[in-house]
């Protein structure tokens, strides 16, 4: 059975500014550690070599850029440095490194530090893909994308989950690929509609009428037209069976209605635990977790206004952990 709480956590870690914030953190660290080896080797001609270190500071640098305008519900930046990733890498691997990296260290850089900047860049691209141009393909009459206007480039049904588990297996120690042990409890708003084709209202994860059955959710942005929901006529398995290679799920895209997803606020006086929203002020001094998959916690003083950290939920909900 499909789990939305999972789910929607994952969309929402995917296309958080804290997740892209994650990716620049790796590819400056890989340009700080390619740096520091390429500087050792005196005899190493470093024309080319420069040209790999600063494409790394550039990944970088528009990672951290992308992470702040998504803040304000701008993706794009974001969205074409994932989606470069993968063609400048290319040209990096077919520099001579080998002949001057040892085997080790060539490992290291191309399979585990380069790997880790894919993975990132990779999850970032898919999971902004339909909210960017999913309307476009689907909407735009008698235009034909290369016959690709039914092939959902996102995470078609729920693969979203296990592409989330392949990747955070790679990455044990840190905090952004560990979700809650508790997930946030959602809820479909249905008092919200949203009709494929028309302006999306508020940026975050949405459900579509068709419900999840070969279907998924997606993370749509504000201000952008509204994606099709894409159903899945033949899964992996299915594809498997045929004796397809490599199999990708075929899909079909089809116009619907889409809620969003928020997070359930329980009413005070039904629980012991004690919630608040973004805007309301501080019911109790002391330290709030937000809701939001990786999102650090925060002291607060009674009264002071709950901070909104641009959920992709819709808004930020908070709840107190301890006293100071």
């Amino acid at each position: 059975m499909r789990n939305l709480n999972l789910e929607a956590a994952i969309w929402s870690l995917f296309a958080s500014s804290d997740f892209f914030l994650e990716a620049a953190r790796e590819c400056d660290s890989t340009s700080e550690w390619f740096g520091n080896l390429a500087i050792s080797r005196r005899s190493v001609n470093l024309g080319r070599n420069n040209q790999i270190f600063d494409t790394l500071n550039t990944f970088a640098r528009d990672f951290k850029r992308g992470a702040e305008l998504a803040k304000l519900d701008d993706y794009q930046l974001v969205w074409d440095t994932a989606r470069s990733v993968r063609g400048d890498i290319r040209g990096m691997m077919e520099q001579p490194l080998q002949s001057w990296m040892s085997a080790a260290e060539y490992n290291e850089f191309s399979d585990r530090r380069i790997g880790r900047i894919l993975t990132y860049a990779r999850q970032i691209s898919t999971v902004l893909h339909n909210a960017m141009v999913g309307a476009k393909y689907f909407c735009d009459a008698g235009v034909n994308w290369s016959d690709r206007n039914n092939d959902d480039d996102g995470f078609p049904g729920g693969e979203i989950v296990s592409s989330y588990e392949e990747c955070a297996k790679s990455y044990p120690g840190s905090l952004i690929w560990k979700l809650p042990d508790i997930l946030p409890e959602c809820q479909i708003d249905t008092s919200i509609a949203c009709q494929t084709g028309d302006e999306v209202p508020s940026t975050g994860v949405w459900y579509p009428k068709t419900g999840l059955e070969r279907h998924s959710l997606t993370f749509a942005i504000k201000g952008m037209r509204m994606q099709p929901v894409f159903r899945v006529t033949k899964t992996r398995e299915e594809l498997e069976v045929e004796g397809v290679a490599f199999p990708y799920p075929e899909t079909i895209a089809v116009a619907t209605v889409w809620h969003p997803v928020i997070p359930c606020v329980p009413k005070l006086g039904t629980t012991q635990e004690l919630w608040a929203k973004a805007g309301q002020p501080c019911p109790k001094a002391g330290v709030w977790q937000p809701t939001d998959p990786g999102a650090a916690q925060r002291t607060y003083q009674e009264g002071e206004p709950m901070l909104d950290l641009k959920s992709a939920y819709g808004f930020t909900v908070w709840r107190w952990i301890a006293d100071r």
